[in-house]
């Protein structure tokens, strides 16, 4: 099944109404007009607007979001080198899923915020927080995702060209290992799926092609192995005390006589070992009743002759 990929100005549009009623939902949609469009400015950290009041009153509207760290942008250069579909989604103004993905591990969090990490403010009086001002900026942002969604880049403080031009730049990876199997891509990136893992985005004929030459039997077997794995890892293994190196060593006191100590086990015994004991058993019992009875001549007569055990 196909998944659908979810835009950006919808994924904004559900973190900023999470937990907001119908009621407050339609109140910001009507509001949605007074925005004085000529008035939005979208700035590293922040959104800024004017809205228009009742009575021709102009209530000043923002959104606040930390920008992203710049620490590790070397890092996530290099990457993208080595990320094709990446680099062409960002220069047709495209911010593809995987990018989110990329920068939340080389960053230490992803491009695209939460509703937590996201602060608002609005000069008017009223009692619901987020007001309606509020929720209709944070429509008119959505909406604008939608038609220029690099324009979460400049709102995280990531500019865009010099990005691009970083990455086209002369680089001095040598100390990169090739792609494996000529694949555009580094293998550790997710698709650009929604909610995707490297299970559900690739099919078996795709990771056969990746992991090489190997038999159709082989890869199909290992495959049935992973999906055959427990979602939770086993427990771990209590831990055991590592023992202290300056602790005086203990001390072992001999068992007392009363105490039964026990005899070690006799070693296996061989199969023709075990003959030649059957052996020796029926030889005893024939002295036996030689030494009995007389030595019986009407008796059955048993062969004493040495059975060779068969190699």
């Amino acid at each position: 099944m196909e998944r659908k990929v979810v835009s950006l100005g919808e994924r904004w549009r559900r973190e900023a109404t999470r937990d907001i009623d119908d009621k407050r939902l339609a109140a910001a949609l009507e509001a949605l007009p007074s925005i004085r469009k000529p008035m939005v400015r979208i700035r590293a950290g922040s959104i800024q607007t004017e809205m228009e009041g009742s009575m021709g009153s102009i209530h000043e509207v923002s959104l606040q979001i930390r920008t992203l760290p710049n620490r590790e942008w070397p890092t996530l250069i290099r990457v993208l080198r080595r990320s094709k579909s990446i680099v062409e989604a960002l220069e047709q103004g495209r911010v593809p899923r995987s990018l989110d993905r990329l920068v939340a591990r080389i960053v230490g969090e992803p491009l695209f915020p939460d509703s937590r990490s996201v602060t608002y403010g609005c000069s008017c009086d009223l009692p619901e927080k987020p007001c309606r001002h509020v929720l209709a900026l944070h429509e008119l942002f959505a909406r604008r995702l939608d038609d220029k969604p690099y324009e979460l880049l400049m709102l995280r403080g990531v500019d865009l060209h010099k990005l691009l031009d970083d990455v086209h730049a002369a680089s001095s990876d040598g100390d990169l290992p090739p792609l494996p199997f000529g694949v555009p891509e580094e293998p550790v990136l997710y698709p650009d799926a929604e909610d995707a893992d490297l299970g559900q985005s690739l099919a078996r004929p795709q990771v056969r092609w990746l992991i090489g030459e190997v038999s159709t039997r082989f890869a199909d077997a290992t495959l049935d192995t992973l999906e055959a794995l427990p979602e939770e890892a086993p427990p771990e293994p209590p831990a055991t005390a590592t023992p202290d190196p300056t602790a005086p060593a203990p001390t072992t006191t001999a068992p007392a006589a009363s105490e039964p100590t026990l005899s070690p086990l006799p070693p296996k015994e061989s199969a023709a070992d075990a003959v030649q004991r059957d052996l020796e058993n029926v030889r005893a019992t024939i002295r036996d009743g030689e030494s009995d009875g007389g030595g019986d001549s009407g008796g059955d007569t048993v062969d004493a002759t040495p059975v060779r055990p068969k190699k």
